[in-house]
This record gives C-alpha cells, sequence and structure tokens, in this order.
C-alpha cells in the first residue's frame, strides 16, 4: 500500500493549489484526478480577479483577455455600465489554465494519478486508508491528512457524513466567433426569467473574434435544460439573438454549480474540504476560483504546520476561513433576494441603480467584482436609494436591514 503525507483528491485548480503547497513545502503528497486529461472537460467561464493572478501565482500564459468592468440588461433591456479605471478580471483559457496549475504542482514534487476514482476511505490511527480505482484496477493508498476538492458532488465528504443537500445551477456556454460586443473589454450580463430562470445570462468576450454566450438555470423554477434556453435566448432575445445572428459556435462546454451551500464542518479530523466540495462559491454569480484558491492556501498552510508541530492544529483551517465565509454568506443572502424579484420588480431596481449616476461612481471608484458585500454596504449608507427602496420594496427592504445586522455585527 502506497503510503503519503497528503492526498489530495480532485485536480482542479483549487486541489492544485492545496498540492503545490505542502509538495513545495517538503510533504509527501499525491494528487488524483479521475479523467484521462488535465483542464478537460471545462466547465468554467474563466473570468478571474486580476489580483488573485499575483496572490496566488496563477500561469498568466493562460490569460486570453481582460476586462474594466460590464454592461447589465434588465429583463425590459434598461441597461447601465461600470466602468473601473484598472482591469479588474482576467478571462483564461481554462484548459491552459488547469495544465499550467498541475505543471506546477509536479514540478514542486506532487505525485499525480490520473484516471484515478477514489469511492471509498476509512479512518485509522494514522489518518485514512482510501480505497480507490486506477483505470480498472482497484487500489488502496493510505494518507496522514485527505483534501476533499473533489468538486460539486463531493463522494468522501457524503462518506463521512459532511455532505448537505443544497442549490444546484445548471450551466451552458458556447464559444462563438464573430458575436457582435458592445466592447471587448466588458462583459454583458442579461436578467430575465423568461430567458434565465433562477439565474442570468452573459457575453463574455474572449480574443480573436471570440465570445463566450451563456447561461445558468436554477432546476428549481424550470424542468427545461439550459440547452433549451441557450436556444432560445440567441433565436429571441431581442439583444442576444441580434449580436449573434451572424456567429458561429466554435466549442460547447457546461457544468453544475453548488451554491447555498455550507457543510456543517469544514474539516474532521484529519480530512479537509475546500472548493466546490465546501461551498466556496458565491452564490451571485456561480463563480468559485477566488474564493476556492484562498481556501486552498489556508488550507495548504494549516497542514504544513499540522505535519511539522501538531496535528491537532486543523482546526486553524476553519478559524482562519470564517472572515471569508462570511463574504459567502452575504451573496447567498443577495442571491435568495434576487431570485425573490419578479422581473418587474426587477426593471425597477436595476434602473434605480442604473439611474443614480453618483452611486454608479462609487462602485467603479470603491468596489470590485470580487467582493460584492462592498456594493452593498454602499447601498444601505445611501440615503436617497434606501428611501426609494423603502418605497418601492417594502418587504425587501425589511430583509436588507435585518443583512445590515449581519453584516455589520
Amino acid at each position: 500500500m502506497k503510503t503519503f503525507e497528503v492526498v489530495v483528491v480532485g485536480g482542479g485548480p483549487i486541489g492544485c493549489r492545496v498540492a503545490y503547497l505542502t509538495s513545495k513545502n517538503g510533504w509527501k503528497t499525491l494528487l488524483i484526478e479521475e479523467h484521462k486529461q488535465v483542464g478537460k472537460p471545462v466547465h468554467c467561464t474563466g473570468k478571474i480577479y486580476v489580483k488573485a493572478f499575483k496572490e496566488f501565482e496563477l500561469p498568466k500564459e493562460s490569460i486570453v483577455n481582460e476586462v474594466k468592468g460590464a454592461y447589465f440588461y434588465s429583463p425590459n433591456n434598461f441597461s447601465f455600465k461600470i466602468s473601473k479605471s484598472k482591469i479588474d478580471s482576467y478571462i483564461v483559457d481554462r484548459e491552459i489554465f488547469d495544465l499550467k496549475m498541475v505543471e506546477k504542482a509536479v514540478d514542486a514534487g506532487t505525485h499525480l494519478m490520473m484516471e484515478t476514482k477514489c469511492y471509498d476511505l476509512t479512518k485509522n490511527v494514522d489518518g485514512y486508508v482510501l480505497r480507490s480505482k486506477y483505470k480498472n484496477e482497484k487500489i488502496e493508498l493510505k494518507a496522514k491528512i485527505v483534501v476533499d476538492a473533489e468538486g460539486w458532488n463531493p463522494i468522501l465528504s457524503k462518506k463521512l457524513g459532511l455532505y448537505e443537500e443544497t442549490t444546484y445551477l445548471k450551466g451552458l456556454q458556447y464559444e462563438m466567433l464573430d458575436v457582435d460586443l458592445n466592447n471587448e473589454k466588458f462583459v454583458e450580463v442579461y436578467f430575465g426569467k423568461q430567458f434565465f430562470p433562477g439565474f442570468f445570462g452573459w457575453i463574455v468576450p474572449v480574443r480573436d473574434g471570440k465570445a463566450r454566450v451563456g447561461l445558468c438555470i436554477n432546476p428549481k423554477y424550470t424542468s427545461s435544460p439550459p440547452s433549451y434556453y441557450l436556444r432560445k435566448a440567441l433565436k429571441d432575445h431581442p439583444i442576444i439573438s441580434r449580436k449573434t445572428r451572424k456567429a458561429k459556435i466554435v466549442k460547447i462546454f457546461g457544468g453544475i454549480i453548488p451554491i447555498h451551500r455550507f457543510p456543517r464542518k469544514s474539516f474532521v479530523g484529519r480530512f479537509i474540504l475546500v472548493g466546490d466540495s465546501a461551498g466556496h462559491v458565491k452564490s451571485t454569480t456561480g463563480g468559485g476560483l477566488y474564493f476556492g484558491l484562498k481556501a486552498a492556501t489556508i488550507a495548504g498552510e494549516v497542514i504544513c504546520e499540522c505535519l511539522e508541530k501538531n496535528m491537532k492544529n486543523l482546526g486553524l483551517y476553519k478559524k482562519k476561513w470564517k472572515i471569508w465565509e462570511k463574504e459567502l454568506k452575504f451573496t447567498s443572502f443577495a442571491r435568495k433576494i434576487l431570485d425573490e424579484f419578479s422581473d418587474k420588480e426587477l426593471n425597477k431596481v436595476l434602473r434605480l441603480i442604473g439611474e443614480d449616476k453618483k452611486f454608479l461612481s462609487k462602485i467603479e471608484d470603491k468596489c470590485s467584482s470580487q467582493n460584492q458585500s462592498q456594493v452593498f454596504r454602499l447601498m444601505i449608507t445611501n440615503p436617497n436609494l434606501m428611501l426609494k427602496f423603502s418605497r418601492y420594496f417594502p418587504k425587501f427592504f425589511n430583509l436588507i436591514l435585518r443583512e445590515k445586522a449581519y453584516m455589520f455585527s
């Protein structure tokens, strides 16, 4: 039986980050990935906050575009723009991004097993025994510490009773050539239950005349698949259909996104959850890379400290993550409010925000796409905007006041 100090299950960027940190510090680490190829299949739009590249030493060769802001479209097609003075996010090629993350971990000393699926584990005195299948061969692996970076459907967390039922979004995206863009430095975000029930649609510019056109839907609000709604948007949406009239589909990819997921425990014994497995996803946008990488960094540092000093210190992971978890809980609250709005109400909300030029200017100056609670803080300190909210949306205003108490507690 092969023995490792750390076994990371899941070879996506989050798992790679943990493996890189533990390997770099000299701990024998195994990274397990179930697929044949790194970075495939692609599940992500690939928009990453600009500061993440320096903070987590991310591969710049994966960057295919840089964006400064976004256009927002209400259900009745009223629009406004938020424009940053500097680059806010990079758009990446996820195949290249994932491959470089794996290469970096391996270069640091990580052992890599592809086409390997972990299906069970048992606890022993020294850690865990992982029962896995490598291709068609059953194998057992021994680890002092196990990191669950499996993604949206974490098998091992279920085995340990850490799994929480949650909301799953279904996403689909076409990479298209010759899309008519507003500006290649701005993403476009579209709202409306007719085309995007339970979430929103987007156009994300890529280089060489390409753009990623996609959407997510919440199955709670529809029994139809995302393919139905994406075809419908390309054909009938008054703006998207015009922009994609001459466009050609180059790639198709999609995936499942867990939102509102907050496991009872982020670790138990010597078992740690990170990334989608742990619900490190913004419920407002479905984005999980920044917060997943943040959690992976904390996990990697804590694991190294535990292996060097005291295994009981794994509890530091929960303590250090708590400040970041608060932001994700805010996005969960915000998503629930957005889901409650009818299209008619959302038209009013977006118009109130879009027509308040001073408020938009403050967002551009003081906020980032990554920390969305900053926008909320600006909103609740804007008397004019709050007065209008209390007048038009009293039930939502009460919810906002409740969240205000939570955010500042």
